[in-house]
């Protein structure tokens, strides 16, 4: 069986094989809608299916669609190994549980962001407190989310950025961009001024399926960063940190990197899923990742991102340009190549089974 014909074409197909995969091997199947119907046809539902003991000391959880469009690879990742047997690889005291599409807005209309412009990995935040400043962000604010995509435009855009990394060095520059921000709703990279409903919906999830465990570990597949294909788990942690140093001895110190160190593909960034779960299950032995994997080079990424965040404030469905836009936007985060989604596969089963493994 070819393994990328688990990679679906849209949302809606996405879910279905999902859905299938799992009812094929007997998994329990929870379904959240989500208020938001958006452009597409159909509603949208944030799915988990599980398998395995409920009161289980041990439970992986692998999700996809945090970041929206992003959930492609992580979909056919999760559909995939229900289809190639990973219920029989779970031992006798361990869960698995998958929640797919938690940004199914995202998903559905081919956004990084949810329903209200948020990313979700910079909702994760005490709401209650004040909101981490990024005086850098405002600083390049009308060049990262400009009102007009004109050739006068983008080449202010490039000339700044450049000039910006130039002067700080890409390192900051990616810092800057996306740390995250929580004063331009319009923004790229905006947190939020609330716990957005994925948000809530995910506390929800952990408190019904992971509280009773002892060990719980998630790991969250997202695409954008590092190298065509290749594969990075990634730690908010620092280097010393018990969850770090598990990380290592399950998938290697070449695997494994952190945004703390600064040598993660990912900048350090504010108010992230991996975090939350270390708050939400504070008596429970956590280890959570992401599990990046590469696509297009940086700037590429970039300059997607900020065309389809334009589009979607400004340019309008109708827009001349706005399949072209949209498709770039799409190759950026899931490339339209048979080759990369076979390594991405290739590679997020080795990440589970070796998290198994260690269970």
């Amino acid at each position: 069986m070819q393994t990328t014909q688990h990679f679906s074409a849209d949302y809606t197909e996405a879910r279905r094989r999902f859905l299938e995969a799992a009812s094929m091997v007997g998994a329990d199947v929870e379904s959240f809608q989500n208020p938001s119907s958006g452009q597409s046809p159909g509603k949208l539902f944030t799915d988990v299916a599980s398998l395995g003991p409920e009161d289980a000391e041990n439970i992986l959880v692998l999700m996809s669609g945090t970041h929206g469009v992003e959930g492609f690879g992580g979909s056919g990742i999760q559909t995939g190994l229900l289809c190639e047997g990973i219920a029989e690889s779970l031992g006798p005291d361990t869960r698995l549980v998958m929640i797919h599409a938690l940004n199914p807005y995202g998903f559905a209309e081919l956004r990084r962001f949810n329903e209200d412009n948020v990313d979700l990995n910079r909702n994760f935040v005490d709401h209650s407190e004040p909101y981490p400043e990024n005086l850098e962000y405002d600083q390049l604010t009308e060049v990262i989310a400009p009102r007009s995509l004109s050739f006068q435009a983008n080449l202010f855009f490039l000339l700044r950025v450049l000039w910006y990394r130039l002067c700080q060095g890409s390192a900051k520059l990616q810092q800057a961009v996306t740390f995250g921000q929580y004063s331009h709703p319009d923004g790229l990279f905006y947190g939020g001024r609330c716990a957005t409903w994925s948000n809530r919906i995910l506390h929800e999830i952990t408190e019904r399926y992971l509280t009773r465990a002892a060990r719980v570990v998630i790991i969250d597949v997202h695409t954008g960063l590092g190298p065509y294909g290749d594969g990075e788990v990634i730690l908010n942690n620092q280097v010393d940190d018990p969850a770090y140093q598990r990380a290592v001895s399950w998938w290697g110190e070449e695997c494994v990197k952190s945004t703390v160190s600064g040598e993660a593909v990912s900048a350090h960034l504010s108010g992230t899923i991996n975090l939350a779960f270390t708050r939400m299950l504070p008596d429970t032995e956590v280890t959570s990742v992401g599990l990046e994997f590469g696509t297009l080079p940086p700037m590429a990424v970039f300059k997607a991102i900020r065309a389809e965040n334009w589009l979607h404030h400004h340019g309008g469905t109708v827009h001349h340009d706005a399949a072209k836009i949209k498709q770039q936007f799409l190759q950026a985060f899931y490339p339209d190549d048979d080759l990369w989604k076979q390594k991405i596969w290739e590679q997020g089963r080795l990440v589970v089974e070796q998290a198994l493994a260690n269970l």
